[in-house]
């Protein structure tokens, strides 16, 4: 494939549009270059980026690509072992050959069907069980070798770093991703406790659980609770008398199932013992079945061994818990 000439600025640039559009993510020139290098630490491409931004640089195509992808799986818009459908199915489509199924051949019959469905109005929306069907009908192909080209197609269109027209009238000024460190975000929509999108970052990026805003962790551990089908009340965030969310049970919300204690600490800064303490109180005056401290650090041994001896009804969620709930709520 061929290669251009750009500025490194521009290059820059045009690499910001595609992410901001692709992850919803909105984040600086600043924001970029840091994550460029640290996707790609031994690329001296983008190093002294602001006393080298008016250089000329020469790029391949599939070098473009290759930063465009790189760096949505960095934002956690895409999985991080994400490839083209094809790619990880080479032993299938062969398996298909020796069946006397061209699979390129169907692919391409796969797409006139879609063609004949196009909504004039909206391009982007085909039924596929119209096309399943009419492909059904037609003989084109065994339905299992039709559904893994459907789901190839799916892939690619994924994997694509073109701006589709649809992509920008659906555009919703996106969220800056500063929001998540420095601030209370809240969400667009009204049934969520924080963004998937900022959901999709940190289990990409488990590190910066640690730094995010505090409030945000809250909202956290509210949407993973929601989706584990309770009904949740989250606190006002000041002046809550130390429970920052109480989680009723959908058959009984008389009294509250479990009440929670968010402490989003650094890892250096362990949950101390007086915490405990002073929140098996909480959960008593309250009725609560149990009580959570769910936490971005860890919680000091001597928490969890009162909690024991004494038999306190406590339970904890530590850092590595706290990133097995963020993998749960990735959506892929």
């Amino acid at each position: 494939m061929g290669a251009i000439v750009r500025s490194l600025e521009n290059f820059v640039n045009t690499l910001l549009d595609i992410i901001i559009i692709k992850t919803g993510i909105v984040i600086s020139e600043d924001n970029l270059i840091e994550l460029l290098n640290e996707a790609f630490p031994d690329d001296k491409t983008f190093q002294n980026y602001h006393l080298r931004k008016h250089y000329s640089i020469r790029l391949r195509s599939e070098e473009f690509e290759f930063y465009c992808l790189e760096l949505r799986k960095k934002l956690g818009e895409l999985e991080e072992d994400i490839q083209p459908y094809f790619i990880n199915n080479i032993d299938k489509m062969l398996e298909w050959h020796k069946k006397g199924f061209n699979p390129t051949k169907v692919a391409h019959k796969l797409i006139d069907i879609m063609a004949e469905f196009n909504n004039a109005e909206n391009p982007s929306c085909i039924d596929p069980n119209l096309v399943i069907e009419k492909a059904i009908n037609d003989k084109i192909a065994p339905l299992p070798l039709i559904l893994e080209l459907l789901k190839s197609f799916i892939e690619s269109q994924k994997l694509s770093n073109t701006i589709f027209p649809v992509e920008q009238i659906n555009w919703d000024g996106g969220t800056e991703l500063e929001e998540l460190f420095t601030r209370e975000s809240l969400p667009k929509k009204s049934s969520e406790f924080i963004e998937q999108k900022f959901i999709n970052y940190l289990q990409a990026n488990p590190e910066k659980l640690e730094f995010m805003h505090w409030r945000n962790f809250e909202r956290l551990t509210a949407e993973f609770f929601k989706r584990e089908n309770y009904e949740v009340e989250l606190g006002s965030g000041t002046n809550d008398g130390g429970i920052d969310l109480r989680v009723f049970d959908r058959e009984n919300t008389e009294k509250p199932y479990i009440i929670v204690q968010c402490k989003r600490h650094k890892m250096s800064h362990k949950v101390k013992i007086e915490t405990v303490k002073s929140f098996y109180t909480d959960v008593e005056f309250e009725g609560a079945t149990k009580g959570l401290i769910a936490t971005t650090s860890r919680i000091a041994k001597g928490g969890k061994k009162i909690a024991s001896i004494r038999k306190y009804p406590l339970q904890f969620a530590e850092n590595e818990e706290i990133k097995d709930w963020v993998d749960k709520m990735k959506k892929r």
